[in-house]
């Protein structure tokens, strides 16, 4: 029923813009991993999809629907979820002649402190960290910025001329709010907003957020969350920090280590090479839920290449981590993990092969892990 009516809504949206504007049909992500692991013995390949299928129209009046397609296991059909409804915004911009857009949201909304903002709203070039997603957490929890919104609200905008500031302010019932664990019982009557701030300059980028939810299943006083993404280039040397609280509840956590999102990031060029440390601190909440994890991971990025001017790149990565929470239970356990990669842009599309060896702890049935990846960029 749920599908039909988004299908239902899409139709609509699709036929208003016959009449008001001609529709665009894009797709914006397109995403193919396929990862080669030993299972049962026997040496396999598993395949996941993810793409975005975007139908939008207009400028001043803009609306806008995704649909977005996800398969953990392409080999097997019956595995994927399908077509399903990502997103549909109806968006009004320069409001009353001013520069201030308002937007009605339904599903999967921005995310928060991820980096991405900048390309998306600002056309500036890519900055955010490549330790994130699937690639580097392929199994549990895909981290990917400090806070992904998700619900049915209002959007304001607030972007003066000169495409250097950002103002936004979030008013939304929360989709994400899940007590019972089980991401199909959506639980109404829970409301957050979020106020987020971006500055953008050439060598400089801000964004800030902070954020409420109220009231919540178990805190009475509710959560409260923000964050902080600060980059600085300078030449050959850039850095990247992303600080913030995912989630505080003042009844039931106690102000400590476990419920920051820590990540550090200096970047070093010398001529065709990059030495890129990465410094993550885990969670305990992600996207308002528990992680069930506690881990700090240390990755080092050795990157020959990787230029506007290179077609080819690669390198080496080395990454530690050290889990001190896993499942809700208590462990004290070091990760060691060797990964050498190569990276190919051609039009349109980044091809990565990668080898993941898992040298602690060490099980020589599952000591070898591959990866192939074809990202388009549309």
């Amino acid at each position: 029923m749920r599908n039909r009516l988004c299908m239902l809504f899409l139709a609509f949206l699709m036929f208003a813009n016959g009449i008001v504007f001609s529709a665009n049909v894009t797709v914006p992500s397109l995403e193919l991993y396929t990862r080669g692991v030993n299972s049962g013995g026997t040496f396999a390949f598993e395949t996941e999809g993810d793409m975005d299928l975007l139908v939008e129209g207009g400028y001043k009046f803009g609306g806008l629907v995704v649909l977005n397609y996800t398969s953990t296991s392409l080999e097997t059909p019956a595995s994927g979820s399908g077509l399903t409804f990502k997103t549909a915004r109806i968006t009004q911009r320069e409001l009353f002649g001013l520069p201030l857009s308002l937007s009605y949201f339904i599903g999967e909304g921005d995310t928060f402190c991820s980096g991405d903002i900048f390309p998306q709203y600002f056309g500036a070039d890519p900055m955010a960290t490549a330790y994130r997603g699937l690639m580097h957490f392929p199994e549990g929890i895909r981290y990917n910025g400090i806070h992904t919104l998700k619900g049915t609200g209002l959007q304001f905008d607030i972007t003066p001329p000169g495409e250097t500031l950002l103002l936004s302010f979030y008013l939304y019932q929360d989709s994400n709010i899940d007590s019972d664990s089980d991401p199909a019982n959506f639980e109404a009557g829970y409301y957050s907003s979020d106020l987020r701030f971006a500055l953008n300059f050439n060598k400089l980028k801000i964004e800030t957020f902070v954020g409420a939810t109220y009231p919540a299943p178990d805190s009475s006083p509710g959560y409260y969350r923000g964050g902080l993404l600060f980059y600085a280039s300078e030449e050959s040397v850039e850095f990247m920090a992303q600080v913030g609280i995912p989630q505080w509840s003042p009844l039931n956590d106690q102000f400590a280590m476990s419920l920051f999102y820590l990540l550090f990031e200096p970047r070093v060029k010398i001529g065709f090479l990059s030495i890129i440390p990465t410094f993550f601190w885990r969670p305990g909440y992600y996207n308002q839920q528990s992680t069930n994890e506690q881990a700090f991971d240390v990755n080092l990025n050795l990157l020959l290449g990787g230029t506007a001017a290179t077609k080819v790149s690669g390198g080496l990565e080395s990454n530690f981590s050290y889990q001190t929470e896993s499942g809700g239970a208590t462990v004290s356990e070091f990760r060691i993990r060797l990964s050498p990669y190569l990276q190919l842009l051609t039009s349109g599309v980044i091809w990565e092969i990668r080898v993941n060896g898992k040298l602690l702890p060490y099980s020589y049935s599952d000591l070898i892990e591959c990866f192939f990846s074809a990202r388009a960029e549309f």
